[in-house]
């Protein structure tokens, strides 16, 4: 049967899927009040968006959800909920400042709840709230207009002006705009169209609106142009910033090359009032051998910065999960300098998105906590953990990661109880299915790298990973590492190495290949004793993509865009050759669309941009075709163990999941439309949960309500 025809679209049915609620294991903005005795939290991806927490008793005072947003806004439509510019407590204690991106809010607080708002108006048409700051004293606002390059400071109370400030011809984006604690300075990051500057830090005075410094920031990139983060001391007299960075790469002891390099991970110390650099040292020092063998410096990124309430100390978060205590020293006639003495660390490892210290400067405060909590209370003395908070429910956020850059980074254990995650930070997490709670990392000394894939043991007591150059084996109950295997370096190309379903099989393409002649030979190897099971060998080109059926039977090399050939794994024969009706532009040749088998290794689906075709694997015949559209990233595709459904995603301006049953060839529901990338799709061994992964990092876990698969 061949249908071209799109069935009508069915409705999210709730019925059969629901998302997974839980709580996030991190916040996106903390403040204390200025008596300590309250501490306020924003989560960006929450209905609960801010939280009052009562910090002796840890008891939640006050929750302020989206319904209570759209009706203190008056009803008003297209506002951004989702994201907050600053949340700090005016010095009255009488109000807590909210900042959105395009709509300013000052609350005060009497009784436990919100009994007033003033919304604040703009003056610039055309950027209304791009990138506001507010005062702590809640009586001046600064907002910006990227077209012209203008920053414009006014009174809360009347909407005058009081100083307009041109900062620079055409900027390319001003990100950060933020008040010093006694309001008195304010700074504001620009990212630059320059050959030699592609940053800069000016800073203001705000009664005269002079400018009293510019700070050069050089080496930036795309991918880290918006991870700067600013503090000011309490004193107002010192700017605290992740741009200091330089890079040093080694061979040999000797230093090969030194270049400018931004990763976020040195903190500077800068002169509030005439910008010269007063103390610059590294968040984190790493040196690690690359795969040409030279040293390279990996730095953590610092993604959060506090002083103390009296400017000795500096916290510093990192995307580790790992907090660093500096002391501030000045003596006479020598300059200002750090010394490390404390750190605290998170068993989750996750970025700490903000740092608060109490207004006694006794606890430290973090935005990330352990298994449920969102909210983790540090003792600046003992450095020991004094209470978590919970974190804000969400519905699809179970993991903070740096991002998921590949389909086969995210895995779901067959009993569905446990999901494996791998992202930029060389290290695999494992998470609790139902309640999103960190269980284990595993973390690998011997092996650095991020595994290019994971996949779980059909028992689903191990855990696979392909590092470079290794296989890693990993028990999930400890997460130890048992063994690693090492195929042969001189004889393998490590270009194309594909794990099957269970990580027991491993296909990887022989160096030896001629790629001029289209030769080609893959090994087909046993995991973990690395034993050679069958080597392919043919007249083809390298494939692009190694593809193993589930049952073990089979597997298929892609050697062009519409040519596939089946390969029979016991004998190491070549049984079929399956030719597509390719269209020019239906994949990208660079990046292909996900191939795979059904479970019972029958069907192979084909996935292109405008459709996802069925060919029976004994006959070469084309089985159906299902339409959909998706061009670019996040192209997923996945069969349920009893291959009766298939899950993938459309993209035609949102993403979509949905998923399809193959014996009537209709739409079965939409699980969810969204505007993240959605980077993979995995269904548990029992066919009872999926999981989906996404571009920022979060996952979410979707269940059944009633039998389906």
């Amino acid at each position: 049967m061949v249908s071209n025809a799109e069935p009508p679209h069915s409705e999210n049915n709730n019925q059969i899927w629901e998302c997974l609620p839980t709580t996030s294991n991190y916040v996106d903005q903390i403040a204390f009040s200025p008596d300590g005795k309250i501490l306020a939290s924003f989560h960006n991806a929450s209905t609960e968006t801010i939280k009052l927490w009562d910090v002796a008793t840890g008891q939640q005072l006050y929750t302020a959800n989206f319904v209570d947003l759209q009706e203190v806004a008056g009803g008003r439509e297209g506002i951004d909920f989702s994201f907050c510019k600053s949340l700090f407590f005016s010095p009255n204690e009488k109000a807590l400042a909210y900042i959105l991106t395009c709509m300013g809010f000052i609350w005060d607080f009497a009784l436990g709840k919100v009994v007033s708002v003033k919304a604040l108006q703009s003056p610039f048409e055309d950027y209304p709230w791009n990138n506001v700051a507010l005062s702590p004293d809640l009586q001046i606002v600064v907002s910006t207009n990227e077209k012209t390059g203008i920053i414009k400071l006014w009174e809360t109370s009347t909407g005058k002006e009081i100083h307009t400030l041109s900062i620079w011809e055409n900027p390319r984006d001003i990100y950060i705009n933020q008040f010093s604690l006694d309001g008195k300075v304010f700074a504001s990051l620009i990212w630059l169209d320059d050959f030699n500057i592609d940053e800069i830090i000016k800073l203001w005075e705000v009664e005269t609106g002079t400018e009293l410094c510019s700070i050069p920031v050089q080496g930036v990139t795309a991918e880290n142009k918006y991870g700067a983060v600013l503090a000011f001391s309490s004193d107002s007299r010192i700017l605290a910033s992740n741009c200091g960075d330089s890079f040093v790469r080694l061979g040999n002891g000797r230093i090969l090359k030194e270049e400018t390099k931004l990763f976020r991970s040195t903190i500077l110390l800068t002169d509030v009032v005439n910008g010269k650099q007063l103390c610059k040292f590294e968040g984190v020092k790493n040196y690690s051998k690359d795969l040409w063998g030279f040293c390279a410096f990996l730095g953590n990124k610092v993604v959060s910065l506090a002083f103390s309430p009296d400017s000795q100390l500096l916290a510093s978060g990192d995307s580790t999960g790992t907090i660093t205590l500096w002391q501030l020293k000045k003596g006479w006639f020598q300059p200002l300098i750090a010394k490390k003495i404390k750190t605290f660390s998170h068993v989750s490892k996750q970025p700490i998105n903000t740092l608060a210290f109490s207004p006694d400067g006794i606890t430290l405060a973090t935005g990330h906590g352990d298994n449920n909590g969102g909210i983790t209370l540090w003792d600046i003395k003992s450095g020991k953990k004094l209470q978590t908070f919970a974190g804000h429910a969400v519905s699809a956020s179970r993991v903070c990661c740096s991002g998921f850059a590949d389909r086969d980074q995210v895995a779901v254990s067959p009993d569905g109880k446990a999901i494996a995650s791998s992202g930029y930070n060389d290290i695999i997490k494992l998470w609790d299915t139902q309640t999103g709670s960190f269980l284990r990392s595993l973390e690998s000394k011997s092996h650095p790298g991020s595994a290019e894939k994971i996949t779980f043991s059909q028992d689903g007591k191990f855990l696979v990973s392909v590092n470079k150059p290794d296989i890693v084996l990993w028990e999930v109950s400890t997460g130890r590492e048992i063994q690693s295997i090492k195929p042969d370096s001189d004889l393998l190309f490590w270009g194309s190495r594909t794990l099957n379903q269970h990580g027991d099989l491993l296909a990887i393409g022989e160096k030896s290949t001629d790629f001029d002649s289209g030769k080609l030979r893959i090994k087909v190897l046993q995991i973990p004793d690395g034993q050679t099971v069958c080597t392919l060998i043919g007249d083809y080109g390298f494939p692009s993509q190694i593809i193993f059926s589930p049952d073990k039977r089979f597997l298929a090399t892609r050697h062009s865009m519409s040519e596939f050939a089946i390969w029979e794994i016991a004998t190491g024969k070549l049984i079929r050759v399956i030719n597509t009706d390719y269209v020019e532009g239906d994949t990208d040749p660079g990046d292909p669309d996900p191939v795979l088998f059904s479970p019972d290794g029958k069907i192979l689906a084909i996935a292109g941009t405008a459709n996802i075709t069925l060919w029976q694997v004994s006959s070469g015949e084309k089985l159906d075709t299902i339409n959909r559209y998706h061009r670019g990233w996040g192209r997923c595709l996945t069969f349920s163990p009893n291959g009766q459904t298939l899950a993938f995603t459309e993209n035609t301006g949102l993403y979509t999941i949905k998923l399809w049953d193959l014996k009537t060839s209709s739409e079965i529901c939409i699980l969810q439309q969204t505007f993240k990338s959605i980077t993979s799709l995995n269904f548990s061994g029992n066919g009872e949960v999926l999981v989906s992964s996404y571009s920022d990092g979060t996952i979410a876990v979707w269940q059944q309500k009633k039998g389906l698969l």
